[in-house]
């Protein structure tokens, strides 16, 4: 038989908060399983000070709907402090490298199988040439939302 610690709904709660909180803070980096945790946490604080101890599936209704009113209250927030001073990283250790088109790539579309995979290229708007045929050689130039822009080599 369990010990009447890990019975209680208002322990079971309070591990279970403190357990999410911890996994969402330290492997996650605070996402919405944060409202879950914070309400299983409060959950477990109204039954401490209540006295109240109702079952499993009574308790989980109650952090289920905490959880509703923390994640509508928290969530804009929430987003404001995930976008905090976000910076676009322009670094790449792509751009600069040489490699070798594999399909034909255009100044408005292609693709370049490069490292095992395919990447979506295109040619920069000042290259001389309109195309590049498969097997041309090119310099990658900058990359922009993941798409590669490509210079020819001569």
């Amino acid at each position: 038989m369990a010990p009447a610690f890990v019975t209680d709904s208002a322990n079971v709660s309070l591990i279970a908060g403190l357990a999410l909180l911890g996994l969402d803070v330290v492997v996650i980096g605070l996402s919405p399983m944060m409202f879950v945790a914070v309400s299983a946490i409060a959950t477990s604080a109204l039954l401490y000070v209540t006295g109240a101890r109702p079952d499993l599936i009574e308790t989980l209704a109650i952090v289920a709907g905490l959880s509703l009113v923390i994640a509508l209250v928290g969530r804009k927030p929430l987003q404001r402090f995930q976008n905090a001073d976000v910076q676009e990283d322009q670094s790449s250790d792509l751009v600069g490298r040489e490699l070798t088109t594999t399909h034909e790539v255009t100044k408005t579309s292609g693709c370049v199988h490069w490292s095992g995979l395919d990447w979506e290229a295109r040619l920069a708007a000042d290259a001389p040439v309109e195309r590049l045929a498969p097997g041309a050689r090119a310099r990658v130039a900058r990359i922009e939302n993941l798409a590669l822009t490509l210079e020819p080599l001569p």
